[in-house]
């Protein structure tokens, strides 16, 4: 039975950052994700100034676009603020997380290639079943639809319709240093500059179609982002 102090399932950003700061103060650390890294998902890949600041507060950077504000778009109406304290950073979701998941390494903290689906927890800690694996504490970073904390009885069902994401980069220059949040009907477009030729776009929908498809509902955005620039 191998013993640590504390069990951080899920090697996501949040999960990365969580076993690097515990390593820093002396915790024994471990993370716990089944995929190679990095890995990806669909996001708006956009951090904001507070986020950015807490990448430096580690001592580390992440490639991206400086991002100045936020800026809504519905038809003709616009509305838009510039960022008060700092810039933020338009960063691909991969080079996020390969600037986190080499921190941690470096730091001394394995990466195990484990699949949690659940725990036992006593008075003195928890107990990952089958895996010969002891924590004083743990963190469930495990995303949205958490096993983790379903195991615990911690889950809250939703009383909302479930909402899908998706994303596309395109091969454009950006034409604002804003994120973009354009507003339709059924879904938003999340625009964030990731690169001087380079435009992360990502939808949240309620309905289930292709990309293309939900795009052709934001007609002024998809004129700017020609089919032959996806990449």
């Amino acid at each position: 039975m191998r013993h640590t102090d504390l069990l951080v399932v899920g090697g996501g950003p949040a999960g990365l950052a969580t076993a690097l700061h515990a390593a820093r103060a002396g915790l024994d650390t471990v993370v716990a994700e089944p995929r190679p890294a990095p890995v990806d998902k669909a996001c708006g890949e956009g951090l904001m100034p507070g986020a950015v600041r807490a990448l430096t507060a580690l001592g580390l950077h992440a490639p991206g676009h400086p991002l100045t504000g936020i800026r809504y778009v519905q038809g003709p109406c616009r509305v838009e603020a510039p960022f008060r304290r700092g810039e933020g950073l338009g960063v691909r979701r991969t080079a996020l997380h390969t600037v986190l998941h080499r921190a941690v390494l470096d730091a001394g903290v394995p990466v195990l290639p484990l699949r949690v689906d659940a725990v036992r927890q006593d008075a003195d800690g928890v107990t990952v079943p089958g895996a010969e694996l002891r924590a004083r504490w743990l963190v469930a970073a495990d995303g949205l639809h958490s096993p983790v904390r379903r195991s615990l009885g911690l889950d809250r069902p939703t009383r909302t319709a479930p909402r899908y994401g998706l994303r596309r980069h395109y091969a454009v220059p950006p034409w604002t240093s804003h994120v973009e949040v354009h507003w339709g009907p059924d879904a938003e477009a999340y625009v964030t500059p990731l690169g001087p030729r380079l435009v992360g776009v990502a939808l949240l929908t309620s309905r289930r179609e292709p990309y293309d498809t939900q795009l052709a509902g934001f007609p002024e955005l998809a004129a700017r982002l020609p089919p032959h620039t996806a990449v």
